[in-house]
């Protein structure tokens, strides 16, 4: 898998001049473990991206993403809206754009900020 970091690359004398003892050398591959699956929740990301869908009314707004598809995920909040109490209520992944319903209309402005991933995070 591209993007991992591979314990076995770091070359075995340097290992052992640092005489790490089991211990230090367990903590070591469990660290590696834990950045690896941080690095893999983003390998599915296509975008993140910050915009202002507002004017279009509650919805739903496409909001075009492209290389996303239906079996994709998307995570979006809001920032700011024009009018006050909105929030999101839907938000649907499709071909190259997603969809997005607010609440209620937030007004002229409706700046939301997204990352779109080609598959759910896990």
């Amino acid at each position: 898998m591209a993007g991992q970091l591979d314990l076995n690359l770091l070359d075995a004398p340097d290992v052992e001049q640092t005489q790490f003892g089991p211990d230090m050398k367990r903590w070591l591959a469990n660290t590696v473990d834990i950045i690896n699956a941080w690095l893999q929740a983003f390998a599915d990301l296509i975008e993140a991206k910050g915009v202002d869908i507002g004017g279009g009314g509650a919805g739903p707004i496409s909001v075009p993403v492209i290389g996303l598809t239906a079996d994709g995920f998307v995570n979006a909040r809001i920032i700011s809206t024009t009018n006050s109490g909105v929030t999101i209520s839907d938000v649907t992944p499709g071909l190259n754009a997603f969809s997005i319903t607010f609440s209620a209309d937030p007004g002229a402005s409706a700046i939301i900020v997204y990352q779109a991933f080609s598959a759910p995070v896990q």
